[in-house]
């Protein structure tokens, strides 16, 4: 099934593809389309993206027991995504090492304390909120496997005349 979905990638994005040091561009040459995390429930971590952060399902695909579920907070096709990776297929769930080089995801939400209220509500801890650089405000918290995530919330912008 990735080798299918990674092949798919690959062949949609053949046109943009440049030789070799020729630069690509162009807007939509290369975009991210975004983390894939391993989970150990489905469900549970669905809860979190969709309850406690407002992201919705954009798509699934596999087996029921083997599924990838793309997250993103449109809908649409082509948006950011956070992809869940479960494999309900062991008998018991795997023990995750997540890298050295992996440190948090940071996501961009425009109400803060209603993020966190609604994490709260589905007992999720969090960090206080804090007022950062330039009228940034930030919190922190982790999804039900562990993986950080830090929530900012831009400054408002001045209106200009």
């Amino acid at each position: 099934m990735r080798a299918a979905f990674a092949a798919a990638i690959l062949f949609s994005a053949a046109p943009v593809l440049a030789q070799a040091g020729e630069p690509v561009s162009g807007p939509a040459a290369v975009a991210l389309l975004g983390p894939a995390l391993n989970i150990s429930s489905r469900d549970r971590a669905v809860e979190f993206y969709t309850k406690g952060l407002g992201m919705v399902v954009q798509m699934e695909m596999g087996p029921a027991n083997h599924r990838e579920t793309m997250l993103g907070f449109t809908g649409l096709p082509g948006q950011p995504a956070i992809i869940l990776l479960s494999d309900q297929t062991a008998k018991t769930a795997p023990a995750y090492t997540q890298g050295t080089a992996f440190n948090r995801l940071v996501m961009r939400v425009r109400d803060i304390d209603g993020v966190i209220a609604r994490l709260h509500a589905l007992g999720h801890k969090t960090s206080d909120v804090k007022n950062v650089a330039q009228g940034y405000r930030m919190a922190t918290t982790s999804d039900p496997d562990g993986y950080k995530l830090e929530l900012v919330e831009a400054a408002p912008r001045k209106e200009t005349k």
